[in-house]
Order: C-alpha cells, then sequence, then structure tokens
C-alpha cells in the first residue's frame, strides 16, 4: 500500500513539474514567435525545456517504480 501512495505521489510530482515548467515554456515560445524578445532567447528556452524533460521523466520513473518523490530507493 504504501508504494502506491508514493508512486501516486511521484505521479503528482510529474504533473506539478508539467505545468510549472510547461507553461513558462509555451508562453516563451509565444513570445519568440511573435517576435517580442531577441533570437538568443532560444537557448534559455532549450534549456528550461531540457531540464523540464529531466524532471518529468525522473519523477515518472519513481512513480512507475513506487518510490516517493523525495527518497531514492523504496522504503
Amino acid at each position: 500500500m504504501i508504494r502506491l501512495w508514493d508512486g501516486l505521489l511521484s505521479g503528482l510530482c510529474a504533473v506539478i513539474t508539467l505545468v510549472v515548467i510547461g507553461v513558462p515554456l509555451w508562453g516563451a515560445i509565444a513570445a519568440l514567435r511573435a517576435g517580442l524578445v531577441p533570437g538568443w532567447v532560444w537557448a534559455p528556452v532549450a534549456g528550461l525545456g531540457l531540464a523540464g524533460l529531466v524532471l518529468t521523466l525522473a519523477f515518472g520513473r519513481k512513480a512507475a517504480r513506487g518510490v516517493h518523490p523525495l527518497r531514492e530507493r523504496r522504503r
């Protein structure tokens, strides 16, 4: 039961990470396409997208294994 709960918490963290990283990322890409910011902003936007992807995949992997978000191994 504890692994199920820990997996759900890790899944929730993955969704929260997608929202927290995804919304500013979407806004930055929209601003870039509209020409509101200079072209060099693509590099930080790509870095933000990569960081969000890594974090989301890490929490997703923890959710699949039933590991609590703040732990590295199962309890």
